[in-house]
């Protein structure tokens, strides 16, 4: 029989094509390029206006526009024949404390009072008048709020009077009126009081004009810094103010700029639409949380050189087989990086792998999380290179998989932090803040490459350094 003859021949030539088959080209389906169209909507954050008046300041102011005689009464016979005169001097410094969104005012007054009688007997004209002074203080309060329109409210009344030194003189044997004379200074003074007091807490708690400079300001980007060309730009959505309040001498306006606020290294963001300022939704408290969001783009030219830097050329050995790794090309595929790498050796042919985009807090890296091979690519190497696929050669290519991102983090934040510690907007108006931490929100992947979305906390408050002083 000459059968077993062929056996050597057919064992030689069962090796000859497997040797053939494990050298030849492997054709893997190629993962379907795709980039979702989800945008990532940035967190909104709260800037804080500040803004202070001391009352020292608008004590100071009072006395210079209230002094000298306040109140003068030349007629014995007004009033309905009164038989009195008086005249009336502020007596040293109107004296102010606050309570809540209240002033409270005490104005000493010097007095001087010609009081008596006048009377016909028999066809005699009998009279007498003597002179007497004393001093008295009058007592008001003035409630203070905010309207929408950024305009202050200011609402004066009175809440009585005290005696400091009270006049005393007998006109045969009828004593002085000195109550009838508070109450007759105390009423004809109100409303000029009122309106001096009113008038001089408005001039110093008009918020308006450095609210409308800082809109201005905040409606055009802010460059951040000019070498690296980071801009911070704001897109606002509402103004908010909690009620005015006093604490230590000094008056507090606490108003908040919702916005969504973004930093951006490149070309100059567009300005915000020009328009009136917003009114204020008074009441609501404002907050002081701030979050700046911020974007970087790795473009894919920048991401395949950072790959093909560290993977081409390497080679990997299984034993008697070697696979080389002749290029790499990273692209985006239904939300994951595609990483492909083109082989040759013992293998032949292009492999993909895919990982889902994350970044690392550790190190501030972009790393691809879930690192496999494709489902495509796993179900050919597990029928015709299992060496490939169960070895380590998956974990060489995934150690790869990093690029740092710390280098754009500190252009964006550091240089941001840097400058919001004293930021000028306008003349006496500066933007002052601190960013305390970050973190990576979302990672996007568009048809250019990866897009990072960054935010850092911290506060930000918008200060008016010449609020409530006089130019």
């Amino acid at each position: 029989m000459k059968t077993p003859a062929f056996k050597p021949i057919r064992a030689v030539c069962a090796a000859f094509l497997l040797l053939t088959a494990s050298c030849a080209t492997v054709k893997i389906d190629k993962p379907v390029e795709s980039y979702l169209q989800e945008a990532v909507s940035p967190q909104p954050s709260v800037i804080g206006f500040s803004a202070d008046a001391r009352l020292a300041d608008i004590q100071a102011e009072l006395n210079r526009s209230f002094s000298g005689l306040v109140y003068e009464d030349n007629s014995l016979d007004d009033n309905g024949g009164d038989n009195l005169m008086v005249k009336a001097w502020k007596q040293g410094d109107i004296q102010l404390t606050m309570r809540g969104n209240t002033i409270i005012y005490r104005v000493p007054l010097r007095l001087w009072i010609k009081a008596g009688f006048k009377t016909n007997k028999l066809g005699f004209t009998l009279s007498d008048y003597r002179e007497a002074s004393g001093a008295l203080a009058l007592m008001f309060r003035t409630a203070v709020s905010l309207n929408p329109d950024w305009t202050l409210s200011t609402q004066t009344e009175t809440t009585g009077y005290e005696w400091l030194t009270e006049p005393v003189v007998k006109v045969a044997g009828i004593n002085v009126p000195v109550k009838f004379v508070a109450d007759l200074i105390l009423q004809k003074n109100l409303r000029t009081l009122s309106s001096t007091i009113d008038e001089s807490v408005k001039e110093f708690l008009n918020l308006k004009p450095y609210a409308l400079e800082a809109w201005k300001s905040l409606n055009q980007p802010l460059l951040l810094n000019e070498e690296f060309r980071v801009w911070l730009s704001m897109k606002t959505t509402g103004f908010y103010a909690s009620p005015i309040m006093a604490k230590d001498g000094v008056i507090k306006i606490h108003t908040g700029l919702r916005t969504v606020i973004e930093t951006r290294v490149g070309v100059k963001p567009a300005a915000g639409p020009p328009g009136p300022l917003p009114d204020l939704k008074v009441g609501e408290e404002a907050g002081d949380r701030v979050v700046i969001n911020a974007s970087v783009d790795i473009p894919f030219a920048e991401i395949n050189s950072h790959a093909a830097q560290y993977l081409g050329g390497q080679t990997f050995t299984q034993g008697k087989r070697s696979v080389k790794v002749e290029s790499v090309n990273i692209y985006g595929s239904n939300g994951k990086m595609v990483a492909e790498a083109r082989l040759s050796g013992s293998f032949r042919g292009t492999v993909y792998f895919k990982g889902v985009p994350a970044f690392n807090p550790m190190d501030s890296t972009l790393i691809l999380r879930d690192f496999d091979f494709d489902l495509s690519t796993r179900n050919v190497l597990v029928k015709s290179a299992a060496w490939l696929y169960q070895g380590g050669f998956r974990n060489m290519i995934a150690r790869q998989m990093v690029w740092p991102l710390a280098p754009e983090i500190r252009t964006i934040f550091g240089e941001a932090n840097r400058q919001l510690r004293n930021y000028r907007l306008a003349d006496g108006i500066f933007l002052r803040g601190q960013l305390e931490r970050f973190s990576v929100d979302d990672i996007l992947l568009t048809p250019d490459g990866i897009r990072p979305y960054l935010s850092a906390e911290g506060k930000i408050n918008i200060h008016f350094s010449s609020f409530g002083m006089k130019n």
